[in-house]
């Protein structure tokens, strides 16, 4: 199976026959911290026995255009009314993720303005 998210491909997650799993992250720095966000994170949360948090959410504010096929993580600043895209959030470009406190979860075909938001 694959996972349709930008950036943040490619992905790998095995489970092993002796209970070990192997996590592949992608080589871009960017794709790689979102798909440690996305992936990593709840994979050793459920390792230690800790259930889903809450989604959280917030409304995107801005020029954000979704893909038609694949989940867009979006690098923002959360303000007290809106999530504003700090831009710069090609795989390769670790600058908007350094701007950003959080990644807003842009789905296929979203319309906005509401998202789930993922903390950094």
């Amino acid at each position: 199976d694959g996972v349709a998210c930008r950036p943040g491909h490619p992905q790998l997650l095995a489970a092993l026959p002796d209970g070990r799993h192997v996590v592949g992250l992608p080589g871009n720095p960017f794709a790689a911290l979102a798909a440690g966000h996305t992936l990593l994170g709840p994979l050793l949360s459920g390792l230690a026995g800790r259930g889903p948090k809450a989604p959280l959410t917030g409304r995107l504010r801005g020029a954000v255009t979704a893909r038609t096929t694949e989940t867009r993580l979006v690098p923002a600043i959360r303000t007290d009314d809106a999530l504003v895209p700090v831009g710069r959030d090609r795989a390769g470009n670790l600058w908007g993720a350094a701007m950003a406190d959080v990644l807003a979860v842009v789905p296929p075909q979203w319309t906005g303005p509401e998202v789930e938001v993922l903390p950094l």
